[in-house]
């Protein structure tokens, strides 16, 4: 930490400092400024009341008297209320009528001021209201006959206190930037090579291209600088051949999960394909949901290997062309979580075990293997179950032919909301008559990255 970076810091908190105790100072005064103009008014309103109703309360005018109160209560918006309350303590007038009459119990409050001539002002809550009350004698020929209450809105003074508080917030923000930028401008200029260094630093870190620093000084840190040069241009080249092995690995892995899903449905010739036609039925859903690119890629290969638990089921039965017994479809209805233990053997592949372990779940929970229900199955289960369902329905065996797209399409939309969750049927009925899917378009071909099904729409 050089010295002038600690010289425009202890600059700018001095400054920072001044600046929020002249903020405090003032804001103090502009509230005690507020709130002296309220009492004057207030005090000026009640006097000049007092001195109209003392007539009037003296040969008992309830007329003139109700004239003053609602003239005064009608004038000024902020005014809660008005009373006339006579000597015994009972309301003459009051701005709400009802109360005429009635005994006034004044409110204990906070004493805010008390003059000579007996008026006071007070700050009172009143069911859970918060005022002024500002009371004045009411005298006739020096003798009190009652008193004027006058109830103002502590609102319009908080507004006002508060917009003169952000004014001298404002302010005060103003002027500490001001500061902070003249500061600041002042220790860039000799701080500037060293901050070439640390974004240079920092580009590097990323991996970006930050190219040369130009060198400025012919000192220990224009050497630094040279220095600081070759090592990024090494370091920028080993990035790149690390790119090109990771590039390699990912084809390797992809291209590995792919001949995994091709040998998993050869063993039935009646399936054959049918993973990489499930993963197309999946993308296409996952686009018509608008998820993003990286999504995709993972339900593509949660895709490809749903059936991966269909190694462990023997030929005997999964060949088999009647209807299979008990034990036999206890044993298929096995493969979700064979496939979950198999993938659980390999780190990068752990990530799609909830796809693979609930593609066979029901939305309203007749499913296996744990009888999950509605949004507790978890997306992509949810989307290849259906595009798994289609797929099945749509496809020929020994014993029956393959439905037709529109009635498979019908029979999706008919277990809607009991076997597959509606929302992901909507999305999967207008991906299938928008996009006009064609299997017999579908190829698998040997990519470098995803997108491993390609799907051709056909008019």
């Amino acid at each position: 930490m050089g010295i002038r970076f600690k010289l425009s810091l202890l600059t700018c908190l001095l400054v920072t400092i001044v600046i929020i105790v002249s903020s405090v100072i003032v804001m103090g005064i502009m509230d005690t400024f507020l709130l002296g103009e309220l009492v004057k008014r207030g005090l000026s309103l009640s006097r000049a009341a007092a001195n109209v109703a003392g007539y009037s309360m003296l040969v008992r005018d309830r007329l003139s008297l109700d004239n003053l109160v609602a003239k005064i209560k009608e004038r000024q918006g902020d005014i809660i209320y008005v009373a006339v309350i006579n000597h015994r303590g009972i309301v003459a007038a009051h701005s709400e009528l009802l109360k005429s009459g009635s005994h006034f119990q004044p409110e204990a409050g906070i004493a805010i001021n008390k003059d000579s001539d007996g008026s006071t002002v007070s700050r009172v809550t009143r069911n859970g209201q918060v005022f002024y009350e500002f009371r004045t004698p009411i005298l006739f020929t020096g003798k009190e006959v009652g008193q004027f209450y006058l109830g103002i809105d502590d609102a319009a003074l908080t507004t006002a206190q508060e917009a003169a508080r952000r004014e001298v917030a404002v302010m005060a923000v103003i002027l500490l930037c001001l500061s902070v930028a003249g500061t600041c401008y002042i220790a860039r200029i000799f701080t500037r090579p060293i901050k070439q260094l640390n974004d240079g630093v920092s580009l590097l870190k990323s991996g970006s291209n930050l190219g040369a620093i130009v060198v400025t000084q012919r000192d220990e840190l224009g050497e630094l600088t040279s220095n600081f040069n070759e090592m990024a241009s090494i370091i920028l080249n080993q990035q790149d051949k690390l790119a090109e092995y990771a590039r390699g690995l990912e084809e390797s892995y992809f291209s590995t999960v792919k001949i995994l899903a091709i040998s998993i449905d050869a063993r039935d010739d009646y399936t054959m394909q049918h993973s990489t036609r499930v993963a197309a039925l999946s993308l296409l859903v996952a686009e018509e949901m608008g998820l993003g690119t990286e999504e995709q890629r993972e339900l593509e290969v949660a895709a490809l290997v749903h059936d991966l638990g269909k190694i462990r089921i023997p030929d005997h039965i999964l060949k088999k062309t009647g209807p299979l017994n008990d034990d036999e479809f206890q044993r298929v209805k096995r493969h979700p979580r064979d496939g979950a233990d198999i993938l659980g053997y390999s780190q990068a592949l752990r990530r799609f075990i909830p796809a693979v372990l609930h593609h066979h779940e029901w939305y309203n929970g007749q499913g296996y293997p744990e009888g999950l229900t509605g949004e507790a199955i978890p997306l992509f289960a949810a989307i290849i179950a259906l595009a798994d369902s289609y797929d099945a329905m749509t496809s020929s065996r020994p014993y029956r032919a393959g439905l037709t797209a529109e009635i498979a399409i019908g029979e999706i939309i008919r277990c809607r909301g009991t076997q597959f969750n509606p929302r992901l049927t909507d999305y999967f009925a207008a991906a299938l008559r928008i996009r006009n899917y064609n299997p017999s378009a579908l190829t698998v071909l040997e990519m470098p990255v995803f997108n491993a099904v390609i799907l051709e729409a056909t008019a």
